[in-house]
């Protein structure tokens, strides 16, 4: 490892834009550690990414050229002189928020919120698409070798399943519904169960997706593409909508009871959905945003190790990182057999 300066990385230069070619190994600090890189999920944020429509472009935080990959499991090969708690051969996944610890948010638990933050392979910082990557220690989690490094490259996903869920104080007496089948809404079909709700419900258009939410715990599929029309839908506790489609967000006042719950996980990418407030009040409901996933990843780890969480089989495509491009145009071709596209170094 000392004997090499460089290694391949695939970058983002400007919409549609992209590049892959010899950079050097990034340089670590004291605090930090040098990772090489086996496994990295492509998420909906990469081809916002890739297409340069991601909202943080548009807030100026976020700008070209990016090595994006914010999904990623690896192994520690250097560490800095002041980190504590690793050794060479971890195995480890990072946060993808890297916030600065001071400010109020950071305080109190919400640094996901840090206004001075960065987020891995998004904005600030670049991402896991490269052989090897520099993190700071102390947003790093370590997993068990039980654990596939192709596993826990979903991590990350189920670590933002995991938080958006938990806002719902989940009880046994809940039935929940999980709108769209994606990645997200399938581990939330998961972390439902793991919470104790009674019932869960999965509601999407694609048979497969909710065919594979039944092999991974749904209690009931709703295929809201062969519905006959007004065929009634009955009413939820909690309701997670993992879409970010607008008519999908728009949709959870139909399937609410008084006093439900809602977490909002889907951004809409700029687009406005029309919120009944009406129902809102007079069903005196709670609606939830969910960004990120602070102060969880230990939580999840620990269902990962205990067989709760089964994450491989959303693992439908696997592509070396040098063919990012190519699971980009994958994902704009919107086939419902692909769930989860995963890069490897090792291919």
């Amino acid at each position: 490892m000392q004997a090499l300066q460089t290694m391949q990385a695939a970058f983002i230069e400007g919409p549609r834009k992209v590049q892959v070619g010899e950079v050097n190994i990034p340089k670590f600090g004291a605090q930090e550690v040098l990772i090489r890189v086996y496994c990295v999920g492509v998420c909906a944020t990469d081809l916002e990414i890739y297409e340069g429509s991601m909202v943080y472009f548009k807030t100026g935080q976020a700008s070209f050229p990016i090595i994006p990959g914010h999904e990623w499991a690896g192994e520690v090969v250097q560490i800095g002189s002041d980190v504590k708690g690793f050794t060479i051969g971890d195995r480890v996944v990072g946060e993808t928020t890297i916030a600065c610890g001071r400010c109020d948010y950071c305080i109190k638990g919400r640094y996901n919120l840090c206004p001075d933050r960065v987020e891995n392979g998004v904005m600030g910082k670049d991402g896991a698409c490269a052989e090897y990557m520099v993190y700071p220690a102390h947003a790093l989690h370590k997993f068990d070798p039980s654990i596939s490094f192709e596993e826990a490259a979903l991590i990350e996903t189920s670590a933002v399943a995991y938080r958006g869920v938990e806002k719902l104080k989940l009880t046994p007496n809940d039935h929940v519904l999980v709108i769209g089948a994606g990645p997200v809404g399938l581990l939330s079909v998961q972390m439902a169960k793991a919470f104790g709700a009674h019932k869960v419900t999965l509601l999407d258009l694609r048979e497969n997706r909710l065919q594979m939410g039944q092999q991974l715990g749904a209690d009931e599929m709703i295929n809201l593409g062969i519905l006959k029309d007004n065929e009634p839908i009955e009413s939820f506790t909690a309701i997670v909508e993992a879409t970010g489609n607008p008519a999908a967000v728009e949709s959870v006042f139909s399937y609410a009871v008084p006093g439900a719950r809602v977490c909002l996980m889907g951004l809409c990418g700029g687009k406005h959905a029309h919120i009944n407030v009406d129902k809102l009040v007079t069903y005196d409901m709670e609606i939830h945003g969910s960004l990120g996933s602070p102060g969880v990843w230990e939580a999840v780890i620990k269902l990962y190790e205990s067989g709760k969480v089964k994450a491989k089989e959303l693992i439908t495509h696997r592509l070396s990182f040098y063919e990012i491009e190519k699971a980009f145009e994958i994902m704009e071709q919107r086939d419902p057999s692909v769930i989860k596209i995963l890069l490897s170094n090792k291919v």
